[in-house]
């Protein structure tokens, strides 16, 4: 069996690397470039087109090699999950020269290939990450703030804003529909911003608020939600939204998620819902449900094949609820085709009552794991997706408006620990983050569930 060459460039995965072997006479090996390819020379000069490719991919635990099934390997141009003994075949007519793996709970493989038998190893994943809205991520004093945070080791993870709560699109997602609707904005620094991240081993998730898009929706009034009395659908707040219902709605988010995948490891929508008002265009929970499960499906394949894991955030309330919350949110729908549940389970955001607690946010602990054990074990018999929450770090907006410092926030974080979380993502718009309670929980043991 010929031996494996592959480019020795920046791993995108977080962790430690990874090491992609050949099999020889029965022996796994370690295998550095040929003298006659460069890290550089393009893989499509060097594979064979006449032959299939195929491999395995493995995860070592427990001290031995284990084989992962499940994994969704793209070359780009095809897409293929690995079977129980871990084991995946792309024909000749469908290779091209890279590879990327994605399976929820392991660092994203994208690499180069020029051989015809691959084995992989996969390295666990737990993140622990920040997000960094819109308006902010270009100024170059927060770009050293986090990177210092990287440096420190408080965070391996960075949640970036592509298009954002109005609709606009920065350019490393844009397609031509974005274009054409006017939605486009400048990146500037951004790109390389996020190729330090990459660097520094840093697992890098592109946030797209989805379906809450004034832009679109004005641009597209036939994708757009519309109110009883005919006009377009203007929530509360001032802003459109589009409809899930409709295809084209779906298409123009899966497509900018496709766009931005070069720059992530992962895809995160959000807003993957309909609005709590009243609208003409709702349907009933059944088609609303449908039409939700039909973007994870949709999008899942686009990202998949881009060689991005993708995620969804969800109302920490459809955890526990037997409806769909008038939203069409429903975890049995969209686990099958995520590889990441992200639930937002603010403490602030649960009524009295909620895990028999007469004011939750003065119990961060309690809220948190009692909503990881529904979320948990609502999603645990639909696929291999992961759990990985949203979690308060900001002051409580309820009626006692307890602060939320170090403590409050460490609690959430140790009681996503204790109930199966993949990692956790803080939210503070302000950016005021808790560096005390990043420092006291990098030790932690996680045990997330596979």
């Amino acid at each position: 069996m010929n031996a494996l060459s592959l480019a020795r460039s920046a791993p995108r995965q977080l962790a430690l690397g990874f090491l992609l072997l050949s099999v020889v006479a029965a022996t796994i090996v370690a295998i550095a470039l040929p003298t006659n390819v460069r890290a550089d020379q393009p893989a499509s000069e060097s594979i064979s087109e006449s032959t299939s490719l195929s491999g395995h991919i493995y995860v070592w635990r427990s001290g031995r090699l284990r084989p992962v099934s499940d994994a969704h390997v793209s070359t780009g141009v095809a897409l293929t999950q690995t079977d129980r003994s871990g084991r995946f075949t792309f024909e000749p007519h469908t290779r091209t020269g890279q590879i990327s793996i994605v399976r929820p709970g392991y660092g994203v493989i994208d690499r180069p290939v020029y051989q015809d038998e691959v084995v992989v190893i996969l390295h666990n994943l737990i993140v622990r990450g920040i997000h960094i809205p819109y308006e902010f991520v270009l100024n170059r004093d927060i770009q050293r703030w986090v990177l210092d945070l990287v440096d420190r080791g408080l965070i391996n993870s960075v949640v970036v804003d592509v298009k954002n709560e109005y609709g606009a699109v920065f350019d490393i997602g844009a397609t031509e529909t974005v274009r054409s609707a006017g939605a486009t904005r400048a990146s500037g620094n951004l790109p390389d911003f996020l190729e330090t991240l990459e660097r520094r081993g840093v697992y890098r998730i592109g946030r797209v608020v989805t379906f809450l898009d004034s832009v679109f929706s004005g641009w597209h009034p036939a994708a757009s939600l519309y109110a009883h009395s005919g006009a377009r659908f203007i929530d509360t707040y001032g802003n459109g939204w589009t409809s899930p219902h409709v295809a084209a709605a779906r298409t123009y988010n899966a497509e900018i998620g496709a766009a931005a995948a070069h720059y992530f490891e992962e895809i995160q929508y959000d807003y993957v819902r309909f609005p709590y008002q009243d609208v003409r265009n709702r349907g009933t929970e059944a088609e609303r449900v449908a039409a939700i499960n039909a973007f994870a499906r949709e999008a899942s394949e686009a990202l998949h094949l881009a060689g991005a894991a993708i995620s969804f955030d969800t109302f920490g309330q459809v955890s526990i609820s037997s409806f769909d919350e008038g939203i069409g949110q429903s975890l049995a729908g969209i686990a099958p085709y995520l590889d990441y549940v992200s639930p937002m389970l603010y403490p602030s955001g649960w009524a009295a009552g909620n895990f028999g607690l007469d004011y939750p946010p003065a119990d961060p602990a309690t809220v948190i794991r009692e909503s990881m054990k529904a979320t948990v074990d609502r999603s645990a018999p639909f696929g291999v997706v992961q759990i990985r929450p949203w979690l308060q770090d900001f002051h409580d907006y309820g009626e006692q408006g307890l602060r939320y410092d170090a403590a409050r926030v460490r609690a959430q974080i140790v009681a996503t620990a204790e109930t199966g979380g993949a990692g956790f993502m803080l939210w503070d718009t302000s950016l005021s983050y808790q560096e005390t309670a990043l420092l006291d929980t990098i030790n932690l043991d996680w045990n997330p569930i596979d």
